[in-house]
């Protein structure tokens, strides 16, 4: 089987809906001065994104071994295509609600599949681990692309012709995926397993319940510091908004060269030690910047260049925090047989948008009730729980043996 080709098709595919995902909070602002809608209405788009994706990740995810993770890929590409050719052919708010419903089906779909290859194409953990690091360090460079696309476009002609290159990309990865060839045999042969109480069997077993809260926690960090930084930078270094939103491109760049390369030293070295070490970077280096600007005076930066170091420093706490979420989430889908890996990608999605609506909401209170610098102390919390709750993670997952999960 090719695997050099599979692995091509699921880098393009994780990079495609990497920016469909991504630059829903451009298209907000575009359709408010455009359709003339409310914010609350534009508002919406985030919900239809994200409640599809724990919708269909809820419902349907322990069915995909039954259809076939190609098939399934091949469903959610079409989808996107087609709702991308809808969205830059028709000018109009009510088509938007209906790509990013789109999206979010489509993508949970995906993730599911993508994640259960993984485990189809690789011999052992460490190429597991491996593979999802450089999946997940793609999707970043997805991220970082989608709004330099949009912004081309925007300033070129109107916003919503980006959607041709995207179905475009999405065409020539639906093409990709359909010449290539998958062995998908393994799960034929025990496609009867497939359904909706397998992701509930599988919180039966204590490294399920581990792993999840090791998720949650880990989404919930990523998040406060995704989410929060560019108030803070504008709050704290008095940094204009788009001086922020480039800081913030610097954080997400700072995760894709962490994920890449960790996708290199988990062959050599031990995930446990290398996620302490990332941990308490990540923990040193917030804490760091917290005491350095308690009762910062900050100045007037006409460019984003002439900011303060320390808001460079800060941008880059993604670096020490990228490669936890890809590797937590291989080892447990590495220790598990094949055909429940989509039941557990189903189980990781669920968990990782509460951590991740949790985690923003928290910050969120704190400033409000107190002040942005002070909450951000917060992640400091969950970054020490994640590190102590790792050590039996490692230990569980090690004990983890085939016969504990062939129910």
């Amino acid at each position: 089987m090719p695997y050099w080709k599979i692995r091509i098709s699921l880098f393009l595919n994780f990079f495609v809906f990497a920016i469909l995902l991504n630059t829903v909070g451009i298209v907000i602002a575009q359709v408010i001065v455009d359709y003339d809608v409310s914010r609350l209405q534009a508002g919406t788009l985030e919900a239809f994104k994200d409640l599809s994706i724990m919708f269909v990740s809820f419902l349907v995810s322990s069915y995909i071994p039954g259809i076939g993770y190609k098939r399934a890929m091949l469903l959610g590409l079409l989808a996107v295509t087609l709702a991308s050719m809808l969205v830059a052919a028709v000018k109009g708010f009510w088509v938007t609600p209906i790509l990013y419903a789109s999206v979010g089906s489509s993508f949970a779909l995906m993730k599911v599949s993508v994640y259960s290859t993984v485990g189809l194409i690789t011999a052992n953990q460490q190429e597991h681990t491996s593979l999802l690091n450089v999946l997940e360090g793609t999707f970043m460079v997805g991220s970082l692309t989608g709004p330099l696309i949009f912004s081309g476009m925007i300033a070129w002609r109107h916003w919503n012709e980006t959607y041709w290159i995207l179905a475009m990309l999405s065409t020539l990865a639906l093409i990709l995926l359909l010449i290539t060839s998958f062995d998908e045999s393994a799960l034929k042969a025990h496609s009867e397993q497939a359904s909706f109480k397998q992701m509930f069997l599988l919180l039966k077993f204590p490294l399920v319940w581990i792993f999840v809260f090791c998720a949650l926690l880990y989404v919930m960090i990523e998040q406060s510091f995704g989410t929060w930084l560019p108030t803070f930078n504008r709050e704290i270094f008095n940094l204009s908004t788009s001086q922020s939103a480039s800081f913030l491109s610097i954080y997400a760049a700072s995760i894709a060269l962490s994920r890449f390369l960790v996708g290199f030293l988990a062959k050599k070295f031990s995930w446990l030690t290398i996620q302490l070490i990332y941990l308490s970077c990540a923990f040193a280096l917030t804490l760091f910047i917290l005491a350095q600007t308690f009762n910062w005076q900050a100045g007037v930066y006409e460019n984003w260049y002439e900011a303060p170091p320390l808001a460079f420093i800060f941008s880059m706490v993604g670096f020490f925090l990228g490669p936890i979420y890809p590797t937590i989430c291989s080892i447990i889908l590495s220790k598990l047989e094949k055909v429940r890996h989509s039941a557990m990608t189903g189980l990781i999605i669920i968990f990782s948008a509460l951590g991740g609506t949790s985690g923003s909401l928290m910050i969120g209170f704190l400033s409000q009730r107190f002040s942005t610098h002070n909450a951000f102390f917060f992640p400091l919390i969950p970054i020490t729980v994640l590190a102590l709750v790792l050590i039996p993670y490692k230990k569980l997952s090690d004990k983890f043996g085939i016969e504990q999960h062939t129910a």
